[in-house]
């Protein structure tokens, strides 16, 4: 393949399944943290944690965070970190929206502009070069 005329490859499936899985067991985490909402009255800490990890959904979060990190390390394996670790700035854009459309989050207008100035970042970094292949 010419230079600059790399397609869609495996790699790129793990960086976009890593950010997504990333973003989904963050949320996994919220949701099943807020129903933990008896681990504010436990005083140790060690029982407050114990409350934490008996919720299913923050298991279940940190499964699919696991699953995230696995394809992060193979995208990391095939690509350059300084092509593929700006992606990683999307997670604060999905995790942004998915805060509000689950979780109902008020979130302020000089945030929303943070989001969008992220999402702009990553599209400049990624167009600066395709290459980024080892």
């Amino acid at each position: 393949m010419p230079a600059g005329a790399r397609g869609f490859q495996i790699a790129d499936v793990a960086v976009l399944g890593s950010v997504l899985l990333a973003a989904t067991g963050h949320i996994m985490i919220k949701a099943g943290l807020n129903g933990a909402t008896s681990a504010a009255a436990v005083a140790s800490i060690a029982r407050r944690l114990g409350v934490y990890f008996s919720q299913p959904y923050v298991l279940l979060g940190l499964t699919i965070y696991g699953l995230g990190t696995a394809m992060w390390i193979f995208a990391v394996s095939k690509r350059d970190i300084s092509y593929v670790f700006p992606i990683t700035a999307l997670n604060y854009v999905l995790v942004a929206l998915s805060g509000k459309l689950l979780f109902a989050e008020v979130i302020p207008l000089k945030r929303w502009i943070g989001v969008v100035v992220v999402i702009i970042g990553v599209a400049l970094m990624q167009r600066t070069t395709r290459e980024g292949s080892r």
